[in-house]
Formats: structure tokens, sequence, C-alpha cells
């Protein structure tokens, strides 16, 4: 699902997450099955990670800048 216009906050109502589940059994990834994996993802470019600030969105994502407010505190120049 794209998006054509994203807030640049990745907080914001307008940008979509969700966190990831385990699809297989404890024993192959150490997470029961539908258990949260602490992996979040993008619904429009469906890119992973453990931070939402670190996904790896695709270049055309309409969430790509997006980023959260601590984020662009610390690593944005002033």
């Amino acid at each position: 699902m794209m998006q054509s216009q994203s807030s640049k906050d990745a907080l914001a109502p307008d940008t979509e997450y969700q966190v990831v589940r385990s699809e297989t059994p404890v024993w192959d990834d150490g997470f029961k099955i539908g258990e949260p994996t602490g992996m979040i993802q993008c619904c429009g470019c469906e890119k992973r990670a453990l931070n939402i600030d670190e996904i790896p969105h695709d270049p055309d994502c309409a969430q790509r800048w997006a980023k959260t407010d601590f984020w662009r505190d610390r690593f944005n120049a002033d």
C-alpha cells in the first residue's frame, strides 16, 4: 500500500507501520508463532528494521524521509 504523500514525522497518523510477528515455530527463530519479533515493518515498501528510524525504505517509498523527533534532534545538523 503506497501513499502518495507522507508526513516527515515517522509517528504521524498518516504514516503506517506494523509490528512483525513470527510465522515460524519457536525452534526456528526463538519466537512462538504470532509472537512479536521486535521488528517494525513499513506498510508502504515492506522493509523492516529493529528501529523505526532505521528502516531502509525503498527509494520510491512515500515514508522514506519520515523520522522521529528524537532522530532529528540527535542526528540532524543545526
